[in-house]
């Protein structure tokens, strides 16, 4: 067994766009008590150092349509080519697509929440006076549509979110939300799903089923923790279907504060993530 407290180094951002995000892993190791985490820039970004050896490496990157020509394609292509070289038994991918060939030891690696924000107490009876919360990026045709969709519940006396606001207020707004609209954007999975997961907001999205599982051991099922809807016209429906059977969106909210709490908050990521680690610390000490 490896020692009761094992050092992990990870280098504590990534690059993106024209800036930097914070690696999500390094926020979920931080809840692990067993081992000693340490922030490091000697550590090659996106690498997973356990006591001096590198057993993973994160992929945050992946397009469900075509590869952009953008500095993320660039450097998703040097990850490809440091992942050849290093050779980790693990590969933490975030947008994972089953039946793809990747590269031995990539997993499901769970999508993250773009933001930490902490919940309340009351969030499975809390009232909730927005119907429908839709506060998306309009860069392409299916999430127009899904945005006009919501527009004309609106027309018809539904309390809706269409416009864009600074992140604070858009986070403040979820918990007063009951549905939450989502569509892809340059992934599959976005951090808007995780966002409406978290607060307890019911969301009806493009299908995803078991081949875009959230994460290796989850997947969201249509009817327990959302609602499919693969047309983006039909999304009103859906939701006037909806917001008349409160039973059914209060049991579908209950499932997705228990998913969020057992599987998809930073404790729980954390710990998760840590038992493939030390798995694999293991295989490699054998």
């Amino acid at each position: 067994m490896p020692p009761s407290k094992v050092t992990i180094q990870l280098y504590p951002s990534y690059p993106i766009n024209n800036g930097r995000r914070e690696l999500p892993t390094l926020r979920y190791l931080r809840h692990v008590k067993e081992i000693r985490l340490v922030e490091s820039d000697s550590v090659p970004p996106l690498c997973i150092e356990v006591n001096g050896r590198i057993l993973g490496v994160v992929d945050p990157w992946d397009s469900w349509k075509r590869p952009s020509p953008d500095r993320h394609y660039q450097y998703t292509r040097y990850l490809l080519e440091r992942i050849k070289e290093l050779k980790p038994p693990l590969i933490f991918k975030y947008q994972f697509r089953r039946g793809v060939p990747y590269l031995p030891g990539t997993i499901s690696a769970g999508y993250p929440c773009f933001k930490r924000f902490s919940g309340t107490a009351d969030l499975p009876t809390r009232a909730r006076p927005i119907d429908i919360t839709a506060r998306m990026r309009t860069y392409d045709h299916d999430r127009l549509h899904v945005v006009e969709q919501a527009k004309r519940l609106g027309q018809e006396g539904y309390r809706i979110h269409v416009d864009l606001v600074d992140m604070d207020q858009y986070l403040a707004d979820l918990w007063n939300s009951q549905i939450g609209f989502d569509w892809r954007g340059s992934g599959m999975l976005t951090y808007r799903m995780i966002e409406y997961i978290r607060a307890g907001v019911v969301p009806i999205l493009h299908p995803l089923g078991a081949e875009w599982p959230v994460r290796e051991d989850v997947i969201l099922e249509d009817g327990v923790h959302c609602v499919y809807c693969s047309d983006p016209n039909e999304f009103a429906n859906e939701a006037r279907r909806l917001l008349a059977d409160p039973a059914k969106i209060e049991k579908i909210r209950r499932n997705l504060l228990e998913l969020w709490d057992t599987k998809l908050c930073p404790e729980a990521q954390g710990y998760w993530t840590w038992e493939k680690l030390k798995a694999a610390l293991v295989a490699s000490q054998q």
